[in-house]
């Protein structure tokens, strides 16, 4: 049986797939605890992988100055300066919205207000392809100007550095006089100053950003964070049991020596074709095989911390003199599913020798 960590709020984890392996069968002993000494015999091997090249920088460009070409061609009709008084309007309160409307007179209005400067996705689908959002300044209650920022229906996303302050996002048509269905979708739950996108899902539900190799924000926070990967296997033996445990959690400072971007997969069996690699640095690192047997009362329970390489744990992983001679380790992340999928380290037993595992890491690209 195996319990997996989960990052809370932000990653789920998945589930591995539990095989198993042979140890040593310990003799009896009265003694109700022993620790073990020395390193396993576990064969240790190079973890070995390619960076193609970097992700490319994106630009985010600023509301106030957006490029021709980030511009609607077309602007809405019918929408009076006094709109946000003569009509029904909806407030959004929270930083990532996901809302279904019918369009049936020439306007809906929805309003935002941003209490900071925020790099704001936007989205709209609808069964008429003729409808627009588009967002408007507020200023001393009423719709100031449009922006000329926002997408036309079935058009995918568009994202721009909203600066504080409030706004109107406005659904309608060049003509004023197109109605149907709609799915509005907003995010502004992340600060301007990306870099990247990483990842951002098809409803705007969860956008991920690369800041840096400190800061990766999804949803406004920090997935770095006591990002963690842990494992516990434990197998029934005659009489007791055995086990091993692992978990490695960043260091909050200098944790990260790389962020790439890559497909993953691994004969355990599982993949993740589209997966976020973080290189470990530093990190709090535990490794740990257990024995335990009671025959009748003769109890033998049998704890040997010493990892692969033969170093005592828990320990700060980056510290050891062989750490980094094996090659890089990650902890993976699928993007797919937004859940810590593996630590690709020869730290991790199933990638020595012994363990088996094997692995294919494609594409690998660094942000």
């Amino acid at each position: 049986m195996k319990k997996i960590n989960k990052i809370i709020s932000m990653l789920c984890v998945m589930a591995f797939t539990v095989s198993c392996f042979s140890m040593n069968i310990f003799a009896s002993t009265d003694v109700s605890e022993i620790e073990a000494k020395g390193e396993q015999d576990v064969g240790i091997q190079a973890i070995s992988t390619e960076v193609n090249g970097n992700v490319p920088e994106q630009e985010f460009f600023d509301l106030e100055n957006l490029p021709q070409g980030e511009h609607l061609d077309s602007t809405l009709s019918g929408v009076p300066s006094n709109a946000l008084n003569s009509r029904e309007i909806w407030a959004i309160q929270d930083p990532v919205f996901v809302g279904n409307g019918t369009l049936t007179d020439s306007y809906d209005i929805y309003v935002v207000t941003l209490t900071a400067k925020q790099l704001a996705f936007l989205k709209l689908e609808s069964v008429n392809p003729n409808l627009m959002a588009i967002l408007y300044y507020v200023k001393d209650g009423v719709l100031d100007e449009p922006s000329n920022w926002g997408v036309v229906a079935n058009s995918g996303s568009s994202y721009a550095n909203i600066p504080e302050g409030q706004y109107a996002i406005v659904i309608g048509s060049s003509t004023g006089k197109e109605v149907g269905d709609y799915t509005l979708m907003w995010n502004c739950a992340n600060p301007s100053g990306a870099s990247s996108i990483i990842n951002c899902t098809d409803n705007l539900a969860r956008v991920v950003l690369y800041y840096d190799d400190s800061t990766i924000l999804s949803n406004g926070k920090n997935v770095l964070k006591g990002l963690t990967w842990e494992e516990d296997e434990t197998w029934q033996m005659p009489l007791g049991y055995t086990g091993r445990s692992m978990s490695i959690t960043l260091a909050d400072k200098d944790g990260v020596r790389g962020v790439y971007l890559g497909s993953f997969s691994s004969s355990a069996p599982y993949s993740a074709p589209n997966a976020l690699l973080i290189e470990v640095n530093r990190g709090a690192w535990l490794y740990m095989n257990s024995y335990f047997r009671n025959d009748n009362g003769d109890v033998t329970h049998i704890m040997d911390w010493y990892d692969p390489s033969g170093l005592k744990t828990p320990r700060t992983f980056g510290e050891g003199e062989m750490d980094f001679s094996y090659g890089p380790s990650y902890i993976v992340v699928n993007l797919d599913t937004f859940e810590v999928c593996e630590f690709l380290s020869a730290f991790n037993y199933h990638y020595t020798k012994e363990g088996g595992r094997t692995f294919s890491l494609t594409n690998l690209r660094r942000l």
